[in-house]
């Protein structure tokens, strides 16, 4: 009788040991998912932060090299135009005869510079990236590039476009200028090209150009000034890729991968 009370005892006080270790279990369990939860949230947080600064960042960057290119023109081209349209009615206000020739030439300059000034109107329009299709802006961009006379510029389309989120066409334009200002200012190539590929799940951009490239692995890039880390980190915060592709003497190309969702 004795020796059941013991082990009943036994059996009783097992049973509270395995109780109390499967709760330690399960308190513990309940713990490291609610500590990996706000871990999530907060990452989560920090991530819409990081969008949001870049997606602000990115407009304003955008509107501010808008407004670089548009003083240039106005400068180069209008005012250029214009000028020589005064000096043209100089000439004939001073002629004793009228030149008809010369007043058709200061019609056409005078309808150029107003031609100018409409497509300088359009660049002013901040939302200019969200009303366009992609495609049509990257072409806008590459053809101002191009009618500066230092570099040869094409775009070619593969696939019909799809929509993307306002926000990501932002960020993914703003990306490709950051691509074409590397171009400008660090390749010395004459000649560049954008290929758009819209696939079944992401778009993909290539930028390809014939400068003189660079020593990938020993760039930093980080240090490079080319601003590669950013057109890498922007692309991983709208959930896509970057990849660079360069070697000295070989041109460089950037391959952009974001998907539509």
């Amino acid at each position: 009788m004795q020796l059941d009370s013991e082990e009943v005892v036994i059996v009783f006080v097992a049973g509270i040991a395995v109780f109390l270790v499967l709760s330690g279990i399960v308190i513990y369990i309940l713990f490291f998912y609610q500590r990996k939860r706000f871990q999530h949230q907060r990452q989560l947080i920090e991530l819409q932060k990081q969008f949001n600064e870049t997606l602000l960042t990115s407009q304003i960057e955008i509107q501010e090299h808008d407004f670089n290119v548009i003083s240039r023109e106005i400068h180069d081209n209008v005012g250029q135009i214009l000028s020589l349209a005064k000096i043209q009615l100089n000439i004939i206000s001073q002629s004793e005869n009228i030149d008809r020739n010369m007043i058709n030439d200061v019609k056409e300059n005078i309808a150029k510079a107003m031609a100018d000034l409409r497509d300088i109107a359009k660049g002013l329009n901040s939302e200019r990236v969200q009303i366009s299709n992609l495609y049509e802006t990257i072409h806008q961009e590459v053809d101002r590039i191009s009618r500066g006379g230092f570099i040869k510029g094409t775009t070619s389309l593969l696939g019909d476009e799809k929509e993307l989120q306002q926000q990501k066409k932002l960020i993914l334009f703003r990306i490709v200028q950051e691509s074409l200002q590397n171009i400008l200012k660090h390749s010395e190539a004459t000649e560049f090209c954008i290929k758009v590929h819209y696939g079944d799940n992401a778009v993909e951009i290539n930028i390809t150009d014939n400068g003189k490239g660079f020593n990938l692995k020993g760039a930093s890039i980080e240090t490079s000034g080319m601003g590669l880390s950013n057109i890498q980190n922007r692309s991983l915060l709208i959930g896509g890729t970057a990849a660079i592709e360069t070697a000295l003497g070989a041109g460089t190309t950037v391959s952009i991968n974001i998907p539509y969702d």
